[in-house]
């Protein structure tokens, strides 16, 4: 006998896009109030993913980039699909839709957003884990040759040194 129930188990074609060596390169939050430059960041591969931010030193003047990291385990490895399904399977990532690809440590991570509408752009963001749970992500913009522009002559000459 055979049924016309229908199957609710459906085969979707994989749209996301990896994490691969071109996302290399340095990264901002942006204050939406202001619209400057809060934070910046570099995603480096080196043999293993590794994360940086750009920080002050105890040194007036001087900045450098310090690894995110916890007191061990510094490179990023990939999340399992089940794990990535666990973190943002949340209503509040209903909207919109899309694939995730998301490299991390025990407390940061580096995420791509492959949207399914192919016109929107793939957006990245970091991520920050408190124990087992994520925090919310943080929307992250790749710095270009004429946004690193917009950065302070003197910030901008030690990020070009250091990157």
């Amino acid at each position: 006998m055979t049924s016309n129930v229908s199957s609710n188990v459906f085969s979707f074609p994989t749209y996301g896009k990896a994490i691969t060596l071109d996302d290399q390169g340095v990264y901002y939050t942006m204050n939406a109030s202001t619209g400057s430059i809060h934070s910046i960041f570099r995603l480096k591969y080196e043999d293993d993913w590794h994360l940086y931010q750009l920080q002050n030193t105890s040194r007036e003047d001087e900045i450098c980039w310090r690894i995110m990291a916890e007191e061990s385990g510094y490179s990023l490895q990939s999340m399992t699909t089940e794990e990535i399904g666990y973190h943002f399977s949340k209503p509040e990532f209903a909207e919109p839709k899309g694939a995730w690809q998301v490299i991390r440590n025990s407390k940061f991570g580096f995420g791509k957003f492959t949207p399914l509408n192919r016109n929107d752009p793939i957006r990245h963001a970091i991520i920050v884990f408190s124990g087992n749970e994520m925090v919310t992500p943080v929307l992250i913009h790749k710095a270009e040759e004429e946004t690193l522009q917009m950065v302070e002559g003197k910030v901008l000459n030690q990020v070009i040194a250091l990157a």
